[in-house]
Order: structure tokens, then sequence, then C-alpha cells
């Protein structure tokens, strides 16, 4: 009788260690998915449309799937209140403000 509690208490700690070791893995494939996406959220200009400033891609606002980076919390307030306002100031390439039309 001892003998086979003996034995079903090694078989349940071998499989307890098993399932251990692959939660262990399926969190380090986890952490690098999330490690992507935060690549994937790269902001996608370099000038902040609100002050036209450089832009802190540390500081960001998600609007419509895309990432915009600005220079403060400031104008992160700013932007957050009128996002379309700001967002079309800035050129195709993020890298600049559109100049205004004269009418």
């Amino acid at each position: 009788m001892k003998k086979i509690f003996l034995f079903t208490l090694i078989v349940l700690l071998s499989l307890s260690f098993s399932i251990n070791a692959q939660d262990k893995g399926s969190k380090k494939v986890i952490k690098e998915v999330k490690k992507e996406k935060v690549v994937d959220n790269k902001p996608v200009n370099t000038i902040c449309p609100v002050s036209s400033e450089d832009a802190d891609p540390e500081i960001t606002y998600t609007y419509e799937g895309k990432t915009y980076a600005v220079c403060c919390k400031k104008c992160l307030k700013k932007i957050k209140a009128d996002p379309e306002k700001y967002i079309s100031r800035l050129s195709e390439d993020g890298k600049s403000i559109k100049k205004k039309k004269d009418n």
C-alpha cells in the first residue's frame, strides 16, 4: 500500500513540475507578443501636431488605430479634447505641419 501511495505521489509531483514548466513557456510567448504590440504602436509623427515642437515618442495618443506623439502632457490634453483638429495639421509623413492655405 505504501508503494502505491509513494508511486502516486511521485507521478503527481512530476506532472506538477511539467505543467509549471509549460506555464513559464506560455508566459514567455505572451511577453513576446506584447513587445510586438508596442512596436506596432510606434507614433506616426515626429512633430507635435499641437505645438509644432519635436514630439516625445513616450507621450502618445491613439486615435482611430494610429498612434500620435505629442511634446508634453499639456498638448496631450489638447489633442484628446479635439483630435481631428490637431491631427489634420500633420503632413502625410508626420514630419511637418501643413501650411495653411490662403483664402
